[in-house]
């Protein structure tokens, strides 16, 4: 009888646990455990024994459960349960094996020291809650601001460990090019452990509106694992990229046709102002995501837009636009000939309006093109000239005909300097 009064009398011991930790069915769960007691007492370290209590700390109430008793080594509704902690020194840390949902509750610690007939049940518990489900992992920071371009993004997921011995692996579901990650298992203020996981990268604008999600998977003694997964979107701030135009119709373009050019860029905030150009023309065509018009004539040639919001701007690569039956004189439309005789062919094309002509003089003889044989089908509107330099000094002149445009001619040298 005074064995017991003595147990209930002293209030002024403790034993530090956390309050709550969460565990995983078919998994282990490791408690971080401390206590205090008389140092008289603990001279004797060979019979120091620790206890766990289920439900109620009263060593005789009813409704405890001494699910282990390290005097006796009796374990009590589970499989096994192990002290890792050196109880000489204080230290009552415990790992609960093949925890299941049913074990779900408080427990409380106790000591027993035999020899000097000293023991202690702590009445602060931790409760151990069991679920089939584990724990969200925390992906952080949990609302990521917009972030610019080529600024770097620093991203934690953790992911509760109540297993240390049965950690969880952490992966990313979207990996940037420039990513960096690094792990490592760590142990929090109250001594339970998490795994964490750091991700840095360079934000490119390829990453805007990316979902980066971080899972946890969990390895249990069942035939299946249990994963758990965080997600959040990435939003990048970046000037206009990837700008192009788009033509419609994309096919033939004939004189009265109706065509539109559209001008496409990716830019974070996609609120972009459009201007339209044209090769050779100094002022801007338009403003505006498309550019409508009716073709004439004149339509054809090399068409670009630029693309800018408030990060920047970008310029379109030049489209041209090719009006049916128009004739490209950017460039030679043939090269023919030996080595002894090159020839350069060009084409002439009748128009009623003035144009300028570039005139050949031969020995100071001027050759025009109405001194050229002619067809004499008035429908018939393509004139040939053949003008041979093998023997003549050559000096060119620029005169205004009307009716003719250049469309072919052949130019015929023997190779000589």
């Amino acid at each position: 009888m005074s064995l017991f009064i003595f147990m209930f009398s002293e209030t002024n011991f403790y034993a530090k646990l956390p309050g709550k930790i969460n565990a995983l069915s078919g998994s282990c769960v490791q408690i971080p455990c401390t206590f205090d007691a008389p140092e008289n007492k603990l001279k004797d370290t060979e019979n120091i024994f620790g206890c766990w209590m289920k439900k109620n700390h009263a060593f005789l109430s009813p409704d405890s459960l001494v699910v282990f008793n390290g005097t006796s080594k009796i374990i009590k509704g589970f499989n096994y349960i192990e002290i890792l902690g050196n109880l000489s020194q204080l230290e009552c840390t415990t790992v609960f094996y093949d925890v299941m949902n049913n074990h779900t509750d408080n427990y409380y610690f106790r000591v027993e020291i035999i020899r000097v007939n000293w023991m202690y049940t702590y009445t602060s518990p931790i409760y151990i809650s069991v679920s089939n489900v584990p724990e969200l992992p925390v992906l952080t920071p949990t609302d990521l601001q917009e972030v610019m371009e080529e600024g770097t993004v620093n991203l934690s997921c953790s992911a509760e460990a109540p297993c240390p011995k049965q950690p969880p692996t952490i992966s990313w579901s979207y990996i940037p090019e420039s990513a960096h990650i690094t792990r490592k298992l760590q142990e929090k203020p109250d001594k339970t452990q998490s795994v964490f996981s750091y991700m840095t990268f360079k934000a490119s604008y390829k990453d805007h509106r990316k979902n980066i999600s971080c899972t946890a998977t969990y390895p249990r003694n069942t035939s299946d694992v249990s994963s758990a997964e965080t997600t959040m979107m990435l939003r990048v701030l970046f000037s206009p990229k990837e700008t192009r135009i788009i033509i419609d119709p994309s096919d033939s373009i004939s004189v009265g046709t109706n065509v539109t050019l559209t001008c496409k860029s990716e830019a974070s905030p996609n609120e972009i102002n459009y201007t339209w150009y044209k090769r050779g023309q100094e002022k801007e065509l338009d403003f505006g995501e498309q550019l409508t018009f009716n073709v004439n004539r004149r339509s054809g040639g090399w068409y670009f837009c630029t693309a800018k919001n408030m990060h920047g701007n970008q310029t379109s690569e030049e489209i041209q636009l090719i009006v049916a039956g128009e004739i490209n004189l950017d460039v030679p439309l043939l090269y023919s000939g030996s080595t002894e005789t090159p020839c350069i062919i060009f084409l002439f094309q009748s128009q009623e309006k003035h144009v300028q002509v570039n005139s050949v003089y031969a020995n100071s003889a001027f050759v025009m093109a109405e001194e050229l044989e002619t067809p004499k089908d008035e429908n018939d509107m393509i004139h040939y000239g053949e003008i041979d330099f093998s023997t003549l000094q050559t000096k060119s002149t620029t005169e205004k005909i009307s009716g003719e445009e250049t469309i072919y001619a052949e130019v015929c040298g023997s190779g000589k300097n």
